[in-house]
């Protein structure tokens, strides 16, 4: 058995192992490939390169057709052939995401806090105001006060404009520069925020794609195999992102696993991103033919790719 042959099935193993459905799967080829090359894709050439996962064509034309119905796909048809990309909600939330995902490094911390107080958020609201709280970082201090340790508003301040909802809640800049106060908030943070079940997800991510990454830095697969291990990497790596609060280093543990798992990404994509979008130019289409070349936005993840 080849080494292409065996990394296949390694990585096709671990997706079905890991449970993770071809919807989730999709959202993050749309999210770190599709919107980066044009923003549309034919439904021709995504259920071809979708094979290597382990997805067969009916799983995906029942993903694409849920998130249509879910308000993050739209499609355009021509003749017989159907083409899709995102809708300006899930571009919302994608560009949200992509901040974190891509980023570079953490910005120096201000020992500032953001809190939030619901006051009159409607019901039919709450709900996806929570969940989008809690993916930006967010936690529950008491009933309807939520903190973050962070000044950094452009998500929440998105958020709240697109419920429409600035005159349901009340948010607060905070800080303590009292030693004894910083230690509570700490202890704090590592129970309320679970940061050992978070530093389980990082240690089993590193675990899988450590000794996979170690032989792709002595010798880079073929295209298919980096696009394979590419969006494998990106879509584990967006998973544990949502469970993650990104907190500023002076309120983790020291040696905080995270930055090695980040560390290891941006060293991985950046081999990754020359050869899988030459196997995204050759293989995936849009109305017009093959992808365009991605976008400025593409060359400044992780701070900076080159071809």
């Amino acid at each position: 058995m080849t080494d292409k042959i065996k990394r296949t099935k390694k990585i096709q193993q671990h997706i079905k192992d890991s449970t993770i459905s071809c919807t989730s799967m999709v959202v993050t080829v749309f999210g770190d490939v599709v919107s980066q090359h044009g923003s549309w894709v034919s439904l021709a050439s995504l259920i071809q390169v979708f094979e290597p996962f382990g997805f067969n064509e009916r799983q995906i034309r029942t993903s694409v057709y849920r998130l249509v119905q879910n308000d993050w796909l739209q499609v355009n048809k021509v003749g017989r052939c159907s083409y899709y990309c995102f809708t300006d909600l899930a571009t919302g939330h994608y560009e949200k995401a992509a901040r974190r995902i891509y980023a570079l490094q953490q910005p120096e911390w201000d020992n500032n806090w953001t809190l939030v107080l619901v006051v009159s958020v409607p019901d039919l609201k709450l709900e996806d105001f929570r969940k989008s709280l809690i993916w930006q970082g967010f936690n529950t201090l008491t009933s309807g006060l939520y903190a973050h340790p962070s000044s950094e508003r452009s998500s929440l301040d998105e958020l709240i404009h697109e419920l429409g909802i600035v005159n349901d809640l009340v948010v607060f800049s905070a800080s303590t520069s009292d030693l004894s106060s910083q230690g509570v908030l700490k202890d704090l943070i590592k129970n309320r925020w679970k940061l050992s079940e978070l530093e389980t997800y990082y240690k089993d991510f590193l675990h899988f794609y450590r000794p996979i990454c170690q032989k792709m830095f002595a010798k880079l697969p073929d295209p298919a195999d980096c696009f394979l291990l590419r969006q494998a990497m990106i879509h584990d790596y967006r998973r544990i992102l949502l469970r993650d609060p990104d907190f500023p280093v002076a309120m983790l543990p020291p040696g905080w696993v995270g930055h090695e798992a980040q560390d290891l990404v941006k060293r991985a994509y950046k081999m990754l991103a020359q050869s899988s979008t030459n196997f995204i130019s050759e293989k995936i289409t849009n109305a017009q033919g093959p992808m365009p070349e991605p976008s400025n936005k593409f060359f400044k993840r992780f701070g900076g790719i080159a071809f």
